[in-house]
């Protein structure tokens, strides 16, 4: 690996250790804490299956972060694990989207990807709803609908109580602002839950695995072979099979262990 991609893969572990240390101060027990800064020191030492030993005690104890997700992944890059390392940045970006670095490696850690699939070209209508949706990081949305609420109906309750008649007035206004604000705000929250719980994706984990036409253990046909690290779509399970669907509209059947769920 060259000089940048390497300082591409350290430069966050500072900021994502001082993220984890202000959450588990409030949550969190000293010795989940502990365990991450133990974890950010064997990294650096480029003692990386330690670091991901030590990070694994901290997911053991129900802590999930983009950062924490994210590091885990530099260690399984660095240990030419490319499965993994991509279902960890995976993970990642559904938690920190936005961040310029997780793209970097995670489109550094596709290159190594054996299957090149082309997506299917979406309607332009539902590229845009898409991106409206897609917009903000998750927990801001929520933060942000939920302040829109409150203060509609903070607004609402002052029209109601009000005596002054100016005040009534721009708190009428105020509260029907806010109100569209909350309604689309609202509905872009709505738009993604309902994306997250309908569309559930994995990456394949073995270096390779035949995709067969129909679930049998008594032998099918194959339709076409993926290898590690190619993220597919979950549509379906029967049995220990899972019915894959690709992002080029490709569809078969892969055994259950063959894959992670993101």
């Amino acid at each position: 690996m060259n000089q940048t991609r390497s300082i591409i893969f350290k430069k966050r572990i500072g900021v994502y250790s001082f993220i984890f240390l202000f959450h588990s101060g409030l949550v969190y027990s000293q010795e989940t804490t502990e365990y991450f800064i133990v974890g950010n020191t064997h990294y650096q030492n480029s003692e990386y299956e330690e670091a991901l030993n030590v990070y694994m005690k901290v997911i053991d104890r129900s802590y999930e972060s983009g950062g924490l997700y994210y590091n885990i992944g530099n260690c399984y890059y660095k240990l030419q694990n490319i499965g993994r390392a991509i279902l960890y940045y995976e993970r990642a970006k559904r938690l920190i989207p936005r961040d310029e670095d997780l793209k970097t490696n995670l489109a550094l850690a596709n290159l190594a990807v054996v299957d090149k699939i082309t997506p299917r070209k979406e309607f332009l209508l539902f590229r845009i709803v898409r991106g409206f949706t897609h917009l903000l990081p998750k927990p801001l949305l929520i933060w942000i609908v939920t302040g829109f609420y409150l203060s509609t109906i903070g607004f609402i309750i002052l029209r109601i109580v009000a005596r002054n008649h100016i005040l009534r007035r721009i708190a009428f206004r105020m509260g029907i602002l806010l109100g569209i604000l909350f309604l689309v705000f609202g509905l872009s929250l709505l738009g993604r839950i309902l994306e997250e719980g309908k569309r559930i994706e994995g990456i394949i984990l073995v270096d390779k695995v035949d995709v067969m036409s129909f679930p049998s253990d008594e032998g099918g046909m194959e339709v076409f072979s993926l290898h590690e690290g190619t993220k597919v779509r979950i549509d379906q399970k029967s049995s220990d099979w899972i019915e894959i669907v690709l992002a080029d509209g490709k569809v078969g059947w892969v055994k259950s262990e063959v894959l992670e769920i993101i």
